[in-house]
């Protein structure tokens, strides 16, 4: 076991911004959680996934719904209730609290739950990254039962709550939270929640083999390159720190942000974000997160397609989520930006999931024709990142 205090826990939470691929909740956000956190306690106790007892009862405790509309949330006791609802629906006695993914607000949210409850934090997550849906992770992907899941409301007093149907797949509990998040007049305000599901045992959350039920260590990795982005040349400070933990990274470049189209997807944000680089145009389409990057520098143009990581600063060290893209665009119009691509977790990177990402475009922009088939290739000349 580990304590993190309030310079830790401030350094996870932009490093976890940067590592969230523009999604998992905006840093600007942030503040009013870790001051909540801090009025509970001094520190937050973390512990690695092998030192869970297999008996042990851990939930995922996570925000869920539009980032864009965010702005002013604090999450009071909205998660606690959400996991408390969890244990009382699940009948297990809850000693462990996680993550759901890597991101600004879905890093810290959890801590908010271990510190009002003085339980240890897992340091491990479904993705390694953020991602749009909950299918997309690991948890879903290894069997866990996603129900019950408990949407809480935030701002309200009591913090209302709504519980998913007790046979719902992970699937069926992403549609009926995005009704729950823009039509009942709880969540409507922020079109967002606070949520608690996944409710496991520790030896379930300790599979590994082929489809491990949780990746590990990000809360390290996280809190490392939170550090580097104070330094002097955060770019390359940042690459050292990834290219330290073994991880494919390629800067593809620092270009000039020119253009922000918004897309309505319901509880989600969905657009486009245009950066011109110094050789050609990078496109970086999102639906909370980043789902890819087309660059029309060659011919025919390349693509990266997620899960594999797009991730974005500002050359004096800003990580950016998208919802502090687009305020800052509308703010002061164009801006320089830093692209750098990650390659996913492996617990992640597997074909169905390519597919995934590929379909989320597709949704999102009925022209594009892409689509993923197989490693290393999909029309439009998909390349993986060692490639790019």
């Amino acid at each position: 076991m580990r304590k993190l205090d309030r310079t830790a826990v401030e350094r996870i939470a932009k490093g976890a911004c940067f590592l969230g691929s523009g999604g998992g909740g905006p840093l600007s956000i942030t503040p009013a959680i870790i001051d909540n956190i801090f009025k509970h306690s001094d520190h937050v106790k973390v512990v690695e996934v092998d030192e869970v007892p297999d008996e042990a009862g851990v939930a995922i405790v996570a925000g869920m719904g539009s980032p864009q509309h965010s702005a002013g949330i604090t999450f009071d006791t909205a998660p606690a209730a959400a996991f408390d609802a969890v244990a009382k629906a699940s009948g297990l006695h809850l000693n462990y609290v996680a993550a759901v993914e890597v991101g600004a607000a879905n890093s810290v949210i959890p801590m908010l739950v271990a510190a009002q409850k003085g339980l240890p934090l897992v340091d491990a997550n479904g993705a390694g990254r953020a991602v749009p849906t909950l299918p997309l992770t690991t948890y879903a992907r290894a069997g866990v039962s996603a129900a019950p899941a408990v949407l809480s409301a935030v701002g309200v007093p009591g913090n209302p709550c709504e519980q998913s149907p007790r046979d719902a797949s992970a699937e069926a509990v992403e549609d009926w939270a995005q009704v729950v998040l823009t039509t009942n007049p709880n969540f409507t305000q922020y079109n967002a929640g606070a949520v608690s599901l996944w409710a496991m045992s520790g030896s379930k959350l300790k599979q590994q083999g082929s489809q491990p039920t949780a990746i590990r260590g990000d809360l390290v990795l996280a809190e490392q390159v939170g550090r580097a982005l104070e330094a002097n040349n955060p770019l390359a400070a940042v690459v050292d720190v990834l290219q330290t933990h073994q991880r494919e990274v390629k800067v593809l470049g620092t270009g000039r942000v020119v253009a922000v189209q918004e897309r309505d997807v319901g509880a989600l944000d969905g657009g486009l974000v245009t950066v011109v680089m110094e050789h050609g145009v990078l496109q970086l389409p999102y639906l909370n997160e980043f789902l890819g990057a087309f660059a029309w520098d060659a011919s025919p143009p390349r693509y990266l397609l997620g899960p594999d990581m797009i991730c974005c600063l500002t050359p004096d060290g800003e990580a950016l989520s998208n919802p502090a893209i687009n305020d800052r665009f509308k703010q002061q119009g164009a801006f320089d930006m830093s692209v750098v691509a990650i390659e996913a977790d492996a617990a992640i990177r597997k074909p169905d999931m390519f597919a995934y990402f590929a379909q989320h475009i597709a949704a999102l922009y009925p022209g594009f024709r892409g689509g993923y088939e197989q490693p290393a290739s999909l029309s439009m000349n998909w390349t993986g990142i060692a490639r790019w």
